[in-house]
């Protein structure tokens, strides 16, 4: 098996260097901090950055744009923040929803535990005691993968009077040749514009 991970951290390190990265853009009632895009009311204040997710499960960023944003509550009242009240728009006026980690974890769990199921050298493994480690690695890798989704990914609900909840975003994957998009939460938006695009602009 071993012989077959190389070739596929090549191919994503490939990948990885081709994805595409977006940053934000100072606009009207929008500051940039840190890479990250920030409107500010009384009510909450709310940051977006497109950042890459690195985490198992690796393929994610093959199918998904990620953002990772964080809404601080500002009042002495509960803030309720659905799934709805965000949206991705990209350069054509394009919208796209929210996908849910649940929706993920249906996706890309069968390619994760069929792996070893469906590779054309499963003769190789003669021992099977081998060929058992290898599926209890793969389950395992799975297990970090499903953790990582549920611990990283931004969770809906109620935020407390002062508190604030962070995590990533997934949408699905913007066309590369989109120079430009905009990411909603509630009536504010932060317009984001690819890096390649910006350099140009700057020479």
């Amino acid at each position: 098996m071993k012989r077959f991970i190389f070739p596929l951290l090549l191919l994503v390190l490939i990948f990885s260097a081709c994805t595409i990265k977006y940053v934000p853009v100072q606009t009207d009632g929008v500051t940039i901090t840190d890479d990250f895009g920030v409107n500010r009311t009384k009510v909450y204040t709310f940051a977006a950055a497109n950042e890459y997710w690195n985490k198992e499960p690796q393929e994610l960023t093959n199918y998904f744009t990620t953002f990772y944003v964080s809404i601080q509550n500002r009042t002495r009242d509960e803030l309720q923040v659905e799934i709805n009240d965000f949206g991705l728009i990209d350069q054509n006026g394009n919208q796209f929803d929210v996908v849910t980690y649940e929706y993920i974890e249906k996706l890309l769990a069968p390619r994760q535990i069929d792996y070893l199921l469906v590779n054309d050298n499963k003769e190789d493994l003669i021992d099977t005691e081998e060929f058992f480690n290898e599926q209890k690695q793969v389950m395992e890798e799975w297990r970090t993968a499903q953790n990582n989704l549920i611990t990283y990914s931004f969770r809906f609900g109620k935020i407390l009077p002062g508190a604030k909840k962070s995590g990533y975003l997934f949408f699905p994957k913007l066309e590369s040749e989109n120079a430009e998009c905009e990411l909603r939460y509630d009536d504010r938006s932060i317009k984001f514009i690819r890096l390649d695009e910006k350099k140009k602009q700057e020479k």
